[in-house]
């Protein structure tokens, strides 16, 4: 007689120890040719992400005109299996080019010589092999290959920044697409002539609660208005927030703005028959530190 009780227990507990045995097992990693990876960007607040696969060379040379790698006028997403795409949260120009806010599929028409052609097309989800035809929705300008070393992963990156912007790079192989990225701005660091005259000339400023006092030249150079503060022999540029109001911004050692310092320091300028007369300077939670007059 069979012990359908102890056969059930039995088979219960080898169940139990399949599925322990199940849960102790480590997650298998899934080993891709082509791995995915992210370029994460911003530039003064404007965010730019490449979501891209990074195919290998694994030193075949060449890569462009190779039968099995890409072919010679080819539609190629500059990338592997999903298209690489190009999200951006604000409006931009790639070499003057502009690019509505949103999300793109990326592709380029490869050819022999000459200039490439860069398509940026709003279907997002496309497969590598699906290349996409040319369509009035699509955003389409020439881009100049250049000779590079070889690098044998497929790479993006933006390797200068700027305060307005910088350039988006794509290298693989021995050629590399460089496009002058713009984004736009949150401040207006120039300024006319006429809209500098009325703060131009030498000021003197009494911190709160201090007698001294200490000298702050303004000029116009460059389309920009600079400060100068003899005491500490360091110029700033005021950088317009709001009528007559003006954060400031550090140069670095070539004279260029590298920081815009906000939250921070604001000149808040009173007129006088359109020429500004005085000034009450206030820090980030808008205390008054000190107060300005011009001087005759």
């Amino acid at each position: 007689m069979v012990d359908t009780t102890s056969t059930y227990a039995h088979r219960m507990l080898v169940s139990v120890v399949i599925a322990q045995l199940a849960i102790a097992q480590p997650a298998l990693a899934q080993v891709r040719p082509s791995e995915r990876a992210q370029l994460v960007q911003t530039i003064d607040g404007t965010k730019i992400t490449i979501d891209y696969a990074r195919p290998r060379g694994r030193n075949r040379d060449p890569l462009f005109g190779n039968k099995d790698v890409v072919t010679w006028n080819e539609v190629w997403t500059p990338g592997a299996n999903d298209a690489t795409t190009l999200a951006i949260s604000a409006p931009i120009k790639l070499d003057g080019h502009a690019v509505p806010k949103g999300t793109y599929s990326v592709w380029m028409v490869v050819r022999q010589s000459g200039d490439w052609t860069f398509v940026l097309d709003p279907r997002t989800t496309l497969w590598h092999t699906a290349h996409p035809d040319s369509s009035a929705t699509q955003i389409r300008f020439p881009v100049r290959p250049a000779d590079a070393p070889y690098l044998d992963v497929l790479t993006w990156s933006i390797p200068e920044l700027r305060n307005e912007g910088g350039s988006l790079v794509m290298q693989w192989g021995k050629i590399k697409i460089a496009m002058r990225l713009d984004v736009e701005p949150t401040v207006t660091v120039t300024l006319t002539e006429a809209e500098a005259a009325p703060y131009l000339g030498t000021w003197e400023f009494a911190p709160t609660g201090r007698n001294k006092t200490e000298e702050l030249r303004i000029t116009y150079d460059n389309h920009m208005l600079k400060a100068y503060v003899p005491s500490e022999r360091e110029t700033m540029v005021f950088v317009r927030i709001a009528p007559d109001w003006f954060a400031t911004a550090s140069l670095d050692d070539k004279g260029e703005i590298w920081q815009v310092n906000r939250p921070g320091t604001v000149y808040e300028f009173a007129r006088v028959n359109g020429r500004a007369m005085s000034c009450e300077v206030r820090d980030s939670k808008d205390n008054l530190t000190s107060t300005g007059k011009r001087k005759p």
